[in-house]
Formats: C-alpha cells, sequence, structure tokens
C-alpha cells in the first residue's frame, strides 16, 4: 500500500496553484479565458497526463520483472472531455486513449503484454467506472 500527499496552494496571480508533493513541487493553471495566467496545464490535463504517465510507467514496471521483453517503443495518447452542467459544475465525461507500443513480443503475447499495462495502471483503474474511457492499441 502506498501513500501520497500532495499540498495545494492557491498563489495570488489568477488561478495559479503551487503543488508541492516530497521533493517536488509543480504549477497548476488555468487559460486566460478562465481567468488564469496560462502558466502551467490545468487540472483536467495532468489528469489525462496522470493516466498516460502511468501506463507508461507500468509498461517500464513490467519490462523490468520480465526477462524476455523489450519496450522498443511505449506512446499514449490521452483526450478528454468536459461537461459543464446547469448548476456551473463540471466534469470529465470521457476519455480517449490511444497506446502505442512496439515490443519484441510475437503479436499475442504483444496483445497481454498491453492488456496488462491497463489493468496494472493505478491511474486508469482508479477511474474505471467513474470516466468512461475508450482504449485502442496501435
Amino acid at each position: 500500500m502506498g501513500k501520497y500527499i500532495v499540498h495545494s496552494t492557491l498563489r495570488p496571480a489568477g488561478t495559479q496553484v503551487m503543488n508541492q508533493t516530497g521533493g517536488h513541487s509543480y504549477l497548476a493553471d488555468e487559460p486566460l479565458v478562465a481567468k488564469g495566467t496560462d502558466a502551467a496545464p490545468n487540472p483536467v490535463q495532468y489528469l489525462l497526463g496522470a493516466v498516460g504517465s502511468c501506463m507508461s510507467v507500468t509498461a517500464r514496471d513490467i519490462e523490468n520483472s520480465e526477462d524476455n521483453l523489450t519496450v522498443k517503443k511505449f506512446k499514449v495518447d490521452v483526450s478528454g472531455e468536459t461537461t459543464t452542467f446547469s448548476d456551473g459544475s463540471s466534469k470529465v465525461t470521457h476519455m480517449t486513449i490511444k497506446v502505442t507500443a512496439e515490443t519484441n513480443l510475437s503479436p499475442a503475447d504483444h496483445q497481454l503484454f498491453l492488456n496488462e499495462v491497463v489493468r496494472k495502471c493505478t491511474v486508469h483503474e482508479s477511474l474505471v467506472g467513474a470516466i468512461p474511457m475508450d482504449i485502442t492499441f496501435e
């Protein structure tokens, strides 16, 4: 079991938020049209990036645990759609995930590898059931 803590502090400039976790700091913001300063990705972009990053890290973890697997290329493109409701709330209502990968595996084993990446990705598994997702493999 892992435990993660992120401290998020609203800055005085627009909608800038400084996030700190461990020894890392990263900024989040909103675009100018949303009264931000466009100094960093917005929280939804970080969510989409978290999915792609998690799948990529998971692919490397699987590669490191398998003697006969070499990941030659692994790329994840994630897009998301948001909906704003009449009460002003909004949410991510759909994600499209495209995984492009090259390995040294046979086509059947390559597909098993990709399925295992999705199954073991913590972020993806946390969002299953909450956000409809379409995943394709190339």
